[in-house]
């Protein structure tokens, strides 16, 4: 049985991405968000002078929050893995 991923991956000071492989959760501000992989979400940037991420799924559900600019490549890493890895096994 192989590990799944860890990944975790700051959007700010203050804001927090996480997947174990399972649920993407986000960590920050005054609560947290939990995504489970079944959900299929995906994550979007909007990039300028008001720079957005937002979290959707499958079921239209969203969550919208701030990143900091220097944060966009790892971010972006972080969403390309998060799509690869995070879809459920068709035989499960």
């Amino acid at each position: 049985m192989t590990q799944p991923p860890f990944l975790e991956v700051p959007a700010t000071d203050s804001v927090l991405l996480s997947f174990d492989g399972r649920v993407l959760e986000v960590f920050g501000y005054a609560d947290a968000a939990r995504y489970h992989v079944w959900e299929e979400p995906r994550i979007q940037f909007r990039t300028g002078r008001l720079r957005r991420l937002t979290i959707t799924t499958k079921h239209g559900r969203s969550h919208s929050l701030l990143y900091d600019a220097h944060r966009l490549p790892d971010l972006q890493v972080f969403a390309e893995r998060l799509e690869s890895t995070g879809r459920p096994d068709p035989e499960h």
